[in-house]
């Protein structure tokens, strides 16, 4: 049996599906904007959000005045399309390319965002 490639898959959906062509969609991500309220979460606070592609959620970020926001995604194409979303805020904004499934940070971050990201890692380990 084929071993599943998670970084082809995700790249193939990022590369042939719009934003809005995708179950996860959202323009304006409340619930996960809410926490950030309900946790008063500082402006200055190191944040991650992880498997968020090319979320809405890091606009939102920007918008709300927050500094120090990494995105870390599979797929480069997801990241590509919200860099490019972005445009020249997009440099305010550190992007890695990583599986959450094995990133290991090399910074301690005041906050971790996932949205539903761990639910497609399918094997127990």
């Amino acid at each position: 049996m084929e071993e599943f490639d998670r970084k082809n898959h995700w790249e193939q959906i990022y590369q042939t599906k719009k934003p809005d062509e995708v179950s996860w969609y959202q323009p304006m991500p409340v619930t996960s904007l809410s926490f950030f309220d309900q946790y008063n979460v500082p402006k200055e606070a190191k944040i991650i959000d992880i498997g968020g592609g090319d979320s809405y959620l890091v606009d939102h970020l920007l918008n709300l005045g927050y500094k120090d926001i990494t995105v870390l995604d599979i797929s480069e194409s997801s990241l590509e399309r919200a860099k490019s979303r972005l445009g020249n805020r997009s440099g305010l904004v550190t992007w890695i390319v990583a599986d959450a499934a094995i990133f290991k940070p090399i910074e301690r971050y005041d906050f971790w965002h996932d949205r539903a990201a761990f639910h497609f890692l399918t094997k127990e380990d």
